[in-house]
Formats: C-alpha cells, sequence, structure tokens
C-alpha cells in the first residue's frame, strides 16, 4: 500500500509539471490547429469529404500523442537526473520502481487528457460538417490510447539509461520498426515465393524479418482508421485481445526500465 501511495504521489507531482510544459501546449495547439484544417482538406479534396476528416484528425490525433509521448516522456526522468533531484527523492523511503511507474502513470494521464480535449473537437468538427459522427470512431481513439500507453513505456525505457537525443532516436526507431514489421515480413515471404530472393539470403532475410516481427511491439495492431472510417467491423475480441497486448508489453519495458534505473549510481 504504501509502494501504491507513493506512485500516486509521483503521478500526480509528474502529471502537474507535464502540463506546465511548452512544449506540451504547442503540441496541443498544433493538434487543435490541423484538426480544424482538415475542414478545408475536406473541402479542397476529390475524396469524399467526411472520410477525409476522419481520417485526417485520427493521424492528427495519433501523430500529436507520439510526440508528447516522446519529447515530454524522454524529459521527464533526465530532467530529474540532470537536476539532481533525482537524489532528494530516492534518499526518502522511495522506491525506484515506484519513481519510474509514477512517472509513466503521470504522463499516460497527460496523453490521455490530451485525447479526450482532440476527440470532443474532433466530434464537434463531424456534427458541423455534418460528417457522420459516430460512437465507433471512439474505438479507433482507444487503441491510439492504447498505442500511446506502449510508446510512452518506451520512452521510459531508453530515458532511463540513455541521453535524451539517442533517447528520443531510439524510440520512434522501435515505433516505426513497430508499425513497419508486419509489411518487411510479408514481403520478404511474397518476395521468397516469387524467386526473387536465392536461397541464402532468402532464409537469412526472412528469419531476421521474424525476429523483428517477434520482437518488437506490433504498433501497427492498433491502426484501424481505415476499418473504422469505412464502416468495416473489426473482428471479435479484437479491442480485448489487442489491449492486453498492449497491457503486456507495457509490464514488460516498465519491469526492464525499473531493473535497469534501479542498477544507475546517482552519486
Amino acid at each position: 500500500m504504501q509502494s501504491l501511495r507513493h506512485m500516486g504521489i509521483i503521478a500526480l507531482n509528474t502529471f502537474r509539471e507535464s502540463i506546465r510544459d511548452k512544449i506540451l501546449y504547442n503540441i496541443v495547439l498544433l493538434a487543435v490547429a490541423l484538426a480544424v484544417f482538415s475542414i478545408v482538406l475536406g473541402e479542397w479534396s476529390v475524396f469524399d469529404r467526411a472520410y477525409v476528416i476522419k481520417s485526417t484528425t485520427l493521424s492528427v490525433m495519433s501523430l500529436s500523442g507520439l510526440l508528447i509521448s516522446i519529447f515530454v516522456g524522454i524529459s521527464l526522468v533526465q530532467k530529474e537526473i540532470q537536476r539532481r533531484t533525482v537524489l532528494t527523492l530516492l534518499s526518502k523511503p522511495i522506491s525506484r520502481v515506484s519513481f519510474i511507474v509514477g512517472k509513466y502513470l503521470g504522463l499516460l494521464a497527460v496523453v490521455a487528457i490530451h485525447l479526450l480535449i482532440l476527440t470532443g473537437i474532433y466530434y464537434v468538427i463531424l456534427f458541423i460538417t455534418n460528417s457522420e459522427p459516430s460512437v465507433s470512431l471512439l474505438t479507433a481513439i482507444y487503441l491510439i490510447f492504447c498505442e500511446m500507453a506502449v510508446v510512452i513505456a518506451i520512452a521510459l525505457l531508453f530515458s532511463s539509461f540513455s541521453t535524451t537525443i539517442l533517447s528520443a532516436l531510439f524510440t520512434l526507431g522501435v515505433y516505426f520498426a513497430g508499425h513497419l514489421s508486419d509489411q518487411l515480413l510479408e514481403q520478404v515471404r511474397f518476395a521468397s515465393r516469387m524467386g526473387e530472393l536465392h536461397d541464402a539470403s532468402s532464409v537469412l532475410l526472412e528469419k531476421a524479418a521474424v525476429v523483428i516481427h517477434a520482437v518488437f511491439p506490433g504498433l501497427y495492431r492498433f491502426n484501424v482508421t481505415s476499418y473504422v472510417v469505412h464502416g468495416v467491423a473489426l473482428p471479435d475480441m479484437y479491442l480485448f485481445w489487442n489491449s492486453l497486448y498492449a497491457l503486456g508489453y507495457i509490464g514488460v519495458f516498465l519491469a526492464i526500465a525499473s531493473w535497469w534505473f534501479s542498477r544507475r549510481d546517482f552519486l
């Protein structure tokens, strides 16, 4: 119970600190501006206006959430280390696991509030433009939140042992690998079936693609914009299994981050 209390205190302080960050406000304002600009894109586009507005706004929500997760998330631990305030915190009866998990929960709350604000603006835009607002769009927004929850855990993992710039690059690398791993595996197997790869290179590339697909989190699972925008039903239990999938990776990343952070010496 004491550890949960410490996590709650750190999470609350992290939330308060994050919402005062100028970077956060810049990202939020940019996201709101792009969401409103989707109306103009819908008018100019040769495609269906409702489709353009819905897909563009969902993409803006995902991109802005990614920027917050990386640029704000990485700085959470690094600021404490650079200011040496981490020594004051850890000198108290607070475990390093509670510190990492508290930081994670605080930023997760910031991203949740950010998505809630954009969701409200999103539905206002849909009502104004008569673009058929529906409850099913919340499915895509929820999966964006799950994706960002994983990305925040990745950012905290790298920031627990690396510099700010390297942590950002590593997190972006994992993000893109997580979105492209499925396509990479499909392309390699397709090329192998078509005989475009020689036997040795085919086996090597396929094994590498399988390892990348297995190790990196499959962030492509959380991108259901095309399904929702076109009104295509998702498979049964899709939300449930992918929620468990996200929780599994979050647990692994936070466990590694806590273990690595506990081994660091700040003296």
